[in-house]
């Protein structure tokens, strides 16, 4: 198989050793427990990708894309990863000491680059206050700046794309319309954060701490008018994350994961929830009004609902 297009399709368990699977897009693919064993997948297209308990042992993975992909007990013993683009992607409980990783992409940390995460911030933050007329904006995408303290910081507009945040501390920062896509941000803080109108789409937010977060639409002006601007978190994972009391009205929750989330009298009147998944979450006192719940999985709908009503999200 070559340059074939098979996105999203569930391949869990399957069996593909000694495959040419070269120039493949494989985008959101479920390989769970699939074997690849000596298979050729160079240049293919393995983003967003779960990997959990995956065999590539021996396999041609040169040149392959993994952003946001999931390597969690993925064995990976003789593999060939040169050339290999992996920022974004998150790794658990994987052995890479007989791994050819030359030439790959890795995250790299701002001291690997010389650069001060301080001077970035007061950088950033005086950009903000002029308007863009003096200081620079932060541009940390791609950067891996796991466990840093951005508590309190100025961060609106900041762009954090692709970039591993495991851990991190943004605990009261003001992140209005930053964008976070495809970010690793598992057990990062957000307590109380201001981040109307950011943009999570395909983050992985599993096991953080977004008690009391803002995460309504802002709104913006422009030579044109203005209007509202609305947070994006399509495709976000949740999974165990505390998020009581947030406020997140007229968001974008399209295909979230939600699954063991703490959404205790948390407000998403508004939100789109079209197919996403709230299995065991503690929804006591969440309020649900005049959302979109099509094909959502776990919540509870109510008697007055319109199921024909779609709330109106714009385009990213």
């Amino acid at each position: 198989m070559e340059k074939a297009k098979v996105r999203g399709a569930n391949m869990s368990g399957a069996k593909v050793s000694d495959s040419v699977i070269v120039q493949t897009d494989l985008t959101d693919c479920n390989l769970k427990n699939a074997k690849f064993v000596r298979a050729n997948l160079s240049l293919s297209n393995l983003t967003g990708c779960d990997l959990e308990g995956t065999d590539f042992t021996d396999a041609n993975l040169s040149g392959a894309i993994f952003h946001g992909a999931v390597f969690n007990g993925t064995t990976l013993d003789g593999a060939d990863l040169s050339g290999a683009d992996l920022i974004g992607a998150m790794f658990d409980n994987v052995d890479f000491s007989k791994v050819d990783m030359s030439d790959a992409k890795i995250a790299k940390s701002l001291e690997a680059v010389d650069v001060s995460l301080k001077d970035v911030i007061a950088a950033h933050a005086a950009w903000v206050k002029t308007n863009g007329k003096d200081g620079k904006r932060a541009v940390m995408s791609r950067m891996d700046l796991s466990n840093k303290n951005l508590s309190g910081c100025n961060l609106s507009a900041a762009d954090f794309s692709l970039a591993t945040m495991k851990g991190v501390d943004l605990t009261k920062a003001e992140c209005l319309m930053a964008d976070f896509f495809y970010c690793d941000l598992r057990g990062a803080t957000f307590a109380r954060a201001d981040l109307r109108g950011a943009k999570f789409s395909r983050a992985n937010l599993s096991g953080a701490n977004m008690v009391a977060i803002d995460l309504s639409d802002v709104m913006v002006s422009t030579r044109a008018g203005g209007g509202a601007w609305r947070a994006n978190m399509d495709n976000a994972k949740f999974k165990g994350t505390l998020l009581n009391g947030a406020n997140l009205r007229n968001c974008d929750f399209t295909k979230c994961d939600f699954s063991e989330a703490d959404l205790r009298n948390a407000d998403f009147r508004g939100s789109l929830l079209t197919d996403a998944v709230f299995t065991d979450a503690d929804m006591r006192g969440t309020n649900f009004d005049n959302t979109d719940k099509r094909g959502a999985i776990g919540i509870p709908k109510g008697d007055d609902e319109d199921d024909d009503w779609t709330p109106d999200i714009p385009a990213p």
